[in-house]
């Protein structure tokens, strides 16, 4: 063949690729160089952090100049009392919890800095806020504070911390890669099913048996934490149920948009792109505020963080799922509601095809 001939050939089969050219070239670029944006101070400044008086003698006033000191360096939060700080410390609502004693100017005072042994990339950053926070309150007329920094929760290392990050990445990445492409390849077999069953009970059975292979990742997962002696409980019951119940939905999803393309390389493209926007958007390592507030603002309207928050607190923290059964109802809810999107999908592609 001569040169032409295979140059020619390359520009017919980029023609039949040409979506998945589009997502490598384009798609990726823009998406990287796009959310740039996102990522801007190396010190975290936007930390959502809990200020709860210590008791019912300390003044609005004083509570106030708590509030106006930490603003630069946090984000303050109100909390009625301490039990529901570190409630929302547990949630990770906030990442500290400020503990603001009576007298705020008379004398050498001490506030309490409460932060959470599990959360391991914000311990190096909450010395350095407890200091930054520390001289900014020192400057209120008549104050001579100092800042103690409690620790609540057994202490984890790095990886115990990310183990939880990876298991909910794989269930985003089989959801929006491994699930698109299997239900595609029975394209051929359509004609078929609309004879001897049914869409529905092809995806209902697909979605079902891969929602429980899920469980092979999760206890190997299981197996490499107790080998190297992990203290975590990476096969706690209700951490498990979450990861599933957030992989049905997503497969569901993922699912929807094969249909809704048509079984269409488009359908893939976009699957990939979701994909990608959840992995790098829905905070699964860092705590919110790390980050720029664009960011933080994103992952509070994604379930994936949700997910991930809860997951990661019954696998470190040994909570209690009843904790999060808010989140877990609504994470239900929607996947409740991905079903029926996806009936709404199939009964557009029987009327269309």
């Amino acid at each position: 063949m001569t040169l032409r001939s295979l140059l020619r050939k390359e520009l017919h089969w980029s023609k039949r690729h040409i979506f998945v050219l589009v997502f490598l070239l384009i798609a990726l670029p823009l998406f990287f160089a796009g959310t740039s944006f996102l990522f801007q101070d190396v010190i975290p400044r936007e930390v959502p952090v809990a200020v709860v008086a210590e008791d019912e003698s300390v003044s609005s006033i004083d509570m106030g100049l708590v509030r106006a000191g930490m603003a630069p360096y946090t984000e303050p939060k109100p909390a009625a009392d301490r039990a529901e700080a570190l409630r929302m410390l547990e949630r990770e609502s906030v990442y500290a919890v400020v503990s603001v004693p009576p007298d705020l100017r008379s004398g050498e005072t001490t506030f309490t800095l409460t932060v959470d042994g599990s959360i391991v990339p914000f311990q190096s950053s909450s010395e350095v806020i407890q200091n930054l926070i520390e001289l900014e309150l020192n400057r209120i007329e008549g104050a001579d504070i100092s800042i103690e920094r409690e620790i609540v929760g057994e202490e984890k290392q790095l990886p115990e911390y990310l183990l939880p990050s990876f298991l909910m990445t794989l269930m985003i990445f089989f959801a929006f890669t491994y699930v698109p492409y299997n239900v595609g390849r029975d394209e051929v077999v359509l004609d078929r099913l609309r004879v001897e069953s049914s869409l529905e009970a092809l995806l209902a059975s697909k979605l079902a048996y891969m929602t429980a292979l899920m469980v092979v990742p999760i206890l190997v997962f299981h197996v490499i934490a107790t080998y190297y002696g992990y203290t975590i409980d990476s096969f706690h019951p209700g951490a498990v149920f979450v990861l599933l119940l957030s992989f049905a939905f997503m497969a569901t999803l993922s699912a929807t948009v094969v249909i809704l393309t048509r079984f269409s390389g488009a359908g893939q493209f976009v699957n990939l792109l979701v994909m990608l926007g959840l992995i790098a958007l829905s905070g699964l390592a860092f705590p919110l505020g790390f980050f720029s507030p664009v960011r933080t603002q994103i992952a509070q309207l994604l379930p994936t963080h949700y997910a991930m928050v809860a997951v990661r607190s019954l696998m470190l923290k040994d909570s209690s799922i009843a904790t999060f059964a808010d989140w877990i109802a609504i994470l239900f809810g929607l996947f409740v509601l991905s079903l029926f999107i996806l009936e709404g999908a199939i009964i557009y592609y029987r009327r269309e095809s």
